[in-house]
């Protein structure tokens, strides 16, 4: 008698997990798999010059698996904007709902790329990618169409939240479907992976319309232009904004390419309400009173190339801050940006204008799930395992608390980051064998990848400094000519005087000539020691390891 086969399910976290932004996972049933998001993420304060992270796939093709389609949650760009670095790669069809395609199609387009997209429904009905049934079900979020994605799998149902919450009024009408969760969970849930963003957080978070009257109220009281800056997105909020100016009798304009991309889309796809009487381009508000103007931009985080930094620092024509304006940010500081935020801050005052944030009125609210209404996902759901995703590691731990907290036992939960696969059979969820996941650096033209090694030398420039040392070397004699130079750049010499650096060079020419003919004739041999020899000068006399940058010059 033979053992009945049973499948096995694994899980790989390419990003997102372990880490906020750069969402990409993949779903396993033996060796069919789907992915679900491709998400770009934010440079770190050391990553020099890069714009945005992407996840590295370099180690896909070593699972052995064969994936038959891409499915997105949602159009925010930490789950849709690394499509057009790696959709050209995977060459896989996609799967989203209408806003979400809309903006993934645009991004496409950006760089001549054609996708094979197809509309995800809502309504229930089962959808056939590949040899895997999903089912997407509508959920409320910071943006329009957000769902989350059930994966009918011959153990059970796998449940990918993608980012959520529970809004109990939104402004589309469109609320999550609890009952359709709660379906779900009377046949069996085998597996909830849910979004861990602000399970640190208790309650729930507010609705979204209460953001409207505070918008409104504050528009009123100012005498001058109001800018509003906010997510380019969070089509929700701006509608809410847009509400607020009509109602303060303002007209509207909108700073940033990105948001008038989006807002163009909204508005064609009947989703965004804005008579067009009441829009007036950017780059001609000179003629409008300021007390009669609003002006819609991006550039929240402090990006510096952003609109409202662009108008922070008086660079941005025909439209200047001046005193008896008002800057409001509708919306958060993603964390690691608290720095670059206050620099915009001080700009912003420097001009005579003032600023209100959500720090000081209910400007915001999250689209994002907390504790209550992550225990409430648990709880209509009933998982046998759960597996938290969506956050940094202290996220996934306190969402991990929750869980056993709603009754589902220590040992079915997992913590795994990002390159640590997860095993699900009928028996036990398990960590299963570690592959490679980490990020692929893109530059500031947003299309060139960078190496790792290119952030090193960065960092290394940024951090420690340069020194460049220009040796003359007599190509036929094979011995050197002159002194060496040593010409530095960002290297701290406060406690070193130039007499040090002189002296250096002195004993920079000394070592070359115990060498023989033969290897200063070499010059790949001579620039090796000079390099070794200055490298190895500055940790002794600098305690600093400046990048070195070796010239021979034969003469």
């Amino acid at each position: 008698m033979t053992d009945t086969y049973q499948p096995v399910i694994r899980c790989f976290a390419f990003g997102g997990v372990g880490e906020f932004g750069k969402n990409m996972m993949v779903y396993a049933v033996d060796d069919d798999a789907i992915i679900l998001d491709v998400g770009m993420g934010f440079p770190e304060p050391g990553h020099h010059g890069i714009n945005i992270t992407i996840p590295d796939i370099s180690s896909l093709d070593e699972l052995g698996l064969k994936i038959h389609g891409i499915v997105l949650t949602h159009g925010h760009e930490d789950h849709i904007g690394a499509l057009p670095f790696l959709l050209p790669r995977l060459k896989l069809p996609v799967w989203g709902t209408p806003i979400t395609l809309a903006l993934v199609k645009n991004k496409l387009a950006e760089v001549n790329y054609k996708a094979d997209l197809h509309h995800l429904p809502e309504d229930g009905t089962l959808t056939q990618v590949g040899t895997f049934e999903v089912e997407a079900i509508p959920v409320t979020h910071s943006i329009m169409d957000a769902v989350s994605v059930a994966i009918h799998t011959p153990l059970g149902v796998i449940i990918h939240t993608g980012d959520f919450k529970f809004d109990p009024s939104p402004l589309d009408g469109r609320s999550t479907e609890l009952h359709r969760f709660a379906s779900l969970g009377d046949k069996g849930v085998l597996l909830l992976c849910s979004d861990s963003t602000n399970a640190p957080r208790s309650g729930s978070s507010p609705s979204e319309i209460s953001v409207g009257g505070p918008l409104k109220q504050a528009i009123s009281q100012c005498k001058g232009k109001v800018i509003v800056s906010t997510f380019s997105s969070n089509m929700f909020r701006i509608q809410l904004i847009i509400d607020a100016a009509l109602a303060t009798g303002r007209k509207i304009a909108f700073a940033g390419r990105s948001l008038e991309k989006n807002v163009e889309i909204s508005k064609m796809m009947g989703r965004l309400t804005l008579p067009d009487s009441q829009v007036v381009d950017v780059r001609k508000t000179a003629g409008i009173p300021d007390r009669e103007l609003l002006v819609i931009a991006t550039g929240s985080q402090g990006e510096w190339r952003a609109a409202l930094s662009r108008i922070a620092q008086d660079h941005f024509k025909n439209l200047h801050l001046a005193e008896g304006d008002l800057v409001i940010f509708s919306s958060s500081s993603i964390p690691g940006n608290e720095r670059v935020i206050a620099g915009l801050f001080n700009h912003i005052y420097r001009r005579g204008a003032r600023i209100l944030h959500a720090g000081q009125a209910h400007l915001h609210v999250s689209g994002h799930a907390q504790a209550h209404e992550l225990k409430t996902m648990i709880q209509l759901t009933r998982p046998k395992y759960m597996y938290p995703v969506h956050g940094e590691y202290r996220n996934l731990v306190e969402h991990q608390h929750l869980a056993v907290a709603t009754n589902v036992p220590f040992e079915n939960t997992i913590i795994a980051e990002n390159g640590q696969s997860v095993v699900v059979t009928a028996e036990k969820i398990e960590h299963g064998p570690k592959f490679h996941a980490g990020a692929v650096f893109v530059d500031d033209s947003g299309r060139d990848e960078v190496d790792y090694a290119v952030i090193k030398d960065r960092r290394a420039l940024a951090d420690e400094g340069m020194i460049t040392a220009i040796v003359l070397i007599d190509q036929h004699e094979g011995h050197v000519i002159g002194e060496p130079e040593l010409v530095t750049r960002g290297v701290l010499r406060s406690e070193v005087s130039e007499e040090t650096f002189d002296e250096a060079a002195k004993e920079l020419r000394v070592h070359l000539e115990s060498f023989n003919q033969e290897t200063l004739a070499d010059i790949d041999a001579a620039r090796e020691e000079v390099r070794i020899w200055v490298r190895r000068w500055c940790k002794r006399k600098l305690s600093r390891r400046p990048m070195v940058v070796t010239t021979i010059i034969e003469v």
